[in-house]
C-alpha cells in the first residue's frame, strides 16, 4: 500500500522513499565542484611542466587558490548533501553524456575520442612490436646458448675422442706385448685418413669400409645410439671378430692410426694401416686360409 506521510514522503511497506526531484541549486554546486576539479588537474599538469602563467610563483599562488576554493565548495556541497542529486550521480551522468556525444559525432568530443583511440591503438601497436622484438631477441639468445653449448660439447667430444684414440693404441700394444709382437707406432698421415673416414661414417650414421685400391685400409667400428662407449669396448669388439683381430695383431704392421668421432648419433672409430706393410699371407681370410700362428 502506498500513502503519503506527514513529512511528504511515500511509505511503501514500511519504507520511506523521497520524491524524485532535482534541486537545481545542488546540481549547480555539483557541476562547479566537478569543473573546479578539472581545472585543478589541468593547472597541476601545466604547473609541473612550467607552462602555467609563465611564472612559477604566480602559478603556484593561483593553484593553491584553486585548491582552497575547491575545499570550500566541497564543504558547502557537503552541507547540502540531503538535496538530490549526489555528486557521484552528477559525475556519472556527465561522463555518460560525454561518451554518448563522442560516439555520436558531436565535436569536440568526437575528436577527443578519435585521438584517444588512435593513441590507444598506437600504444598497443608499439607494445606488440616491442613484444615481437623481445621474442626475437630471446630466440637469438636461445640460439646463441644452444650454439655455445654445442661448441662446448664439440670441444669436450674432441678432447674425449683424442684421449680414447691413444687409449685404443695403448690397449692393443699391451695385447701385442703379451704375445711378443712388436708394438705399433702412431702415423700422423694415416690419422688424417682415419679421422676423415670416421667423420664420414658419423655423417651417414653407419660404418663402411674404404674401397679397394686405396693405399690404406681399416677396421671400422660404429657405436650407434650412444656416446658413452669407451676404448675397451672398441678393442674388445675388434678382438672378438676374426677378420678385425688380424689387423690388431699382425706382426708385419708397423704404423697405424685410430680416428674416433663422437656425434649426436653415436661414436665411430677407424683403425687405419698402410696396405703396403702386411705380407700376402696376412690377408689369410681373403682366400679362405686358416689364421696364421700369431693370430691365436
Amino acid at each position: 500500500m502506498v500513502r503519503r506521510n506527514k513529512h511528504g514522503k511515500l511509505q511503501v511497506s514500511g519504507l520511506y522513499v523521497h520524491f524524485l526531484k532535482i534541486d537545481f541549486y545542488k546540481l549547480l554546486l555539483n557541476l562547479l565542484v566537478l569543473a573546479l576539479f578539472g581545472v585543478i588537474v589541468w593547472s597541476a599538469v601545466k604547473l609541473f611542466s612550467g607552462e602555467f602563467l609563465h611564472s612559477p610563483l604566480i602559478g603556484s599562488l593561483v593553484f593553491f587558490g584553486e585548491i582552497t576554493a575547491f575545499v570550500l565548495l566541497c564543504r558547502h556541497t557537503r552541507a547540502n548533501r540531503w538535496r538530490p542529486p549526489s555528486i557521484v550521480v552528477t559525475a556519472l551522468v556527465i561522463i555518460a553524456m560525454l561518451v554518448v556525444m563522442a560516439f555520436a559525432g558531436v565535436q569536440p568530443m568526437s575528436s577527443y575520442k578519435d585521438n584517444v583511440i588512435s593513441k590507444w591503438n598506437t600504444y598497443w601497436t608499439e607494445q606488440k612490436v616491442k613484444t615481437e622484438e623481445n621474442l626475437a631477441k630471446a630466440k637469438i639468445e636461445e640460439q646463441k646458448e644452444i650454439e655455445e653449448q654445442k661448441r662446448i660439447s664439440n670441444i669436450n667430444n674432441i678432447d674425449k675422442s683424442a684421449k680414447m684414440e691413444r687409449e685404443v693404441l695403448d690397449l692393443v700394444n699391451e695385447i701385442r706385448k703379451g704375445k711378443q709382437i712388436t708394438p705399433l707406432a702412431w702415423d700422423d698421415e694415416l690419422y688424417v685418413y682415419s679421422k676423415n673416414h670416421s667423420q664420414e661414417m658419423a655423417e651417414i650414421k653407419q660404418p663402411f669400409h674404404t674401397k679397394v685400391g686405396m693405399p690404406y685400409a681399416e677396421n671400422c667400428w660404429g657405436g650407434e645410439g650412444s656416446t658413452t662407449w669407451d676404448a675397451n669396448t672398441i678393442v674388445d669388439s675388434w678382438m672378438g671378430s676374426d677378420f678385425h683381430r688380424t689387423w690388431l695383431l699382425c706382426p708385419s704392421l708397423k704404423h697405424i692410426a685410430i680416428g674416433i668421432v663422437i656425434s649426436d648419433s653415436g661414436m665411430y672409430a677407424s683403425w687405419t694401416f698402410w696396405v703396403s706393410e702386411p705380407n700376402y699371407s696376412d690377408w689369410w681370410y681373403s682366400n679362405g686360409s686358416k689364421p696364421p700362428p700369431w693370430w691365436y
